[in-house]
């Protein structure tokens, strides 16, 4: 018998990322020589990993298709949302005909050769035949023997197969990270698998008519938990917010006599595939950092009436200085001090309306409280140049604070603005206290259509390399675009994004 496996092993690595890890060399595989003992160990892998087992030698029905899904969602994101995407815009990339045109061609064979892999006939019944099969071909490389035995032969694992099994099984890590790191994230992963299932958008949340869930939706606690707290969310803002048919316009209502006119209010909710994404590109890769499940932008028609919106969700107690994350704060909307001038004066003189005084302060004020605005908002722009480079905007991250009610009697939850056909507030309930995580932005027409819409900081040009960094780390041994390219590549995106 091979010697290699019986010596003692007196390190196993756990540091770092499995992220980037390119086989898995597990210590439970060392006493595995035939493929019915592998199956064994991956069950114990398995209930090391959060399985429910019961020291059985093999997974409960429920259990397996629990994996099952896993892998599906796994192939699903690489099939559906990674590569599609990509091959897009590598397309378009190379139709530039720029100096990195090598590096482009390159990726995008790479990428062909990884989708007729992940679709060999042969690997994908082995998938679908048992999810544990994918710990068995991740760790064939130090143990070759995880298949010998599997139907009577001793088959060899292909290095494709085993580079494959060890992609998805980190892509299969990604997806189950968004359930069990952080039960409120999972609760909206669940609500918006929910909504794509059901044909309902995740985008433009503000108009979506909150007070009448579908029927269905209920039956799902997590999912529920979730629509309860967006819809706590927009129907609070609903209450400071009108709509003037006249203007075309948003007023939000200060309650002080102060008016700030919003053009637009856009909103969204992250989809899974795009919360394993932004785990994918952290070291880390915990779900504890994802701060924005929902994003909602007011989009003004003057730049200059920013602070006074900022000003005015702090009086409605939206942004509040315990529940905003303190780090996440950033200004890059204004260039200068000098440039956040005008906007200043606007918020001085709507603050001495508000009070009912009648005081305009001189020039050497406003731009000395410009001067202090201007760098406590544009501090951590500074330090979070990654994020805010080519961003024109004001955002923040909160926690907005959440009563969840829920009945009495039956202890199911109650949706606070609903009729009383869905158990609204009319029923005897006790409460229980939770957050929504969001992120706040504010901006304007013209800013918002140069840093969101234009050049190197277009959502699509950002999202690819974020899909690309995530491809370098999942794909390590199959996929490499270097970091060095990336101001041509910024530069080929700005020409392609006008």
């Amino acid at each position: 018998m091979d010697t290699a496996a019986n010596k003692h092993e007196l390190y196993h690595s756990i540091f770092g990322s499995i992220l980037d890890r390119t086989e898995m060399t597990p210590y439970l595989m060392l006493s595995a020589y035939d493929y019915k003992t592998a199956l064994s160990q991956a069950t114990k892998m398995m209930g090391n990993r959060g399985f429910d087992i019961r020291g059985a030698d093999e997974l409960t029905a429920g259990e397996n298709n629990r994996a099952q899904r896993y892998v599906d969602m796994a192939l699903i994101y690489c099939r559906q949302y990674l590569f599609p995407f990509l091959k897009e815009q590598l397309a378009t990339l190379i139709r530039l005909n720029s100096p990195a045109l090598h590096y482009y061609e390159t990726v995008n064979d790479s990428l062909k050769e990884i989708e007729q892999k992940l679709e060999n006939n042969e690997f994908c019944s082995l998938l679908d035949e048992d999810p544990r099969h994918l710990f068995l071909m991740a760790s064939s490389r130090k143990y070759p023997h995880m298949f010998y035995g599997y139907k009577g032969i001793d088959m060899a694992i292909s290095s494709e197969f085993q580079q494959m099994a060890c992609a998805l099984l980190k892509v299969c890590h990604l997806i189950k990270s968004t359930e069990e790191d952080s039960q409120d994230i999972n609760d909206f992963v669940q609500l918006g698998l929910y909504f794509t299932s059901n044909g309902l958008s995740l985008n433009n949340l503000f108009d979506f008519d909150w007070r009448h869930p579908p029927p269905t939706l209920t039956e799902n606690e997590s999912s529920f938990r979730a629509y309860v707290k967006v819809s706590t969310f927009f129907e609070r803002l609903k209450e400071f917010i009108d709509f003037d048919r006249g203007k075309n316009l948003f007023i939000f209502k200060s309650g002080d006599g102060v008016d700030v006119e919003i053009s637009e209010i856009s909103s969204r909710l992250k989809t899974i595939y795009s919360m394993a994404t932004k785990l994918g590109n952290d070291f880390e890769g915990e779900a504890h950092i994802i701060k924005d499940p929902l994003a909602v932008t007011f989009i003004l028609n003057d730049r200059d009436d920013t602070l006074k919106l900022f000003h005015a969700l702090q009086k409605r107690g939206v942004i509040l200085q315990e529940t905003v994350v303190s780090s996440s704060i950033m200004q890059t909307i204004f260039d200068t001090p000098e440039d956040m001038t005008e906007a200043i004066k606007r918020l001085m003189t709507s603050l001495n309306k508000s009070a009912h005084k009648d005081y305009m302060p001189d020039n050497e004020e406003i731009s000395q409280s410009a001067r202090d605005f201007y760098g406590a908002l544009s501090r951590n722009a500074i330090r979070n140049t990654h994020t805010s480079k080519g961003q024109k905007k004001f955002q923040c991250k909160l926690n907005f604070p959440v009563p969840i009610h829920r009945c009495q009697q039956t202890r199911k939850i109650l949706l606070p603005y609903a009729d009383n056909r869905c158990g609204g507030i009319s029923t005897p309930f006790f409460t229980e206290q939770h957050t929504l995580p969001v992120e706040l932005r504010i901006s304007d027409k013209q800013s918002w259509e140069e840093s969101e819409q234009k050049g190197d900081s277009h959502h699509d040009a950002y999202k690819f390399r974020q899909l690309v960094s995530v491809m370098n780390r999942i794909f390590k041994d199959n996929f490499h675009l270097p970091k060095e390219i990336d101001p041509l590549l910024r530069e080929d995106q700005r020409s392609i994004f006008l």
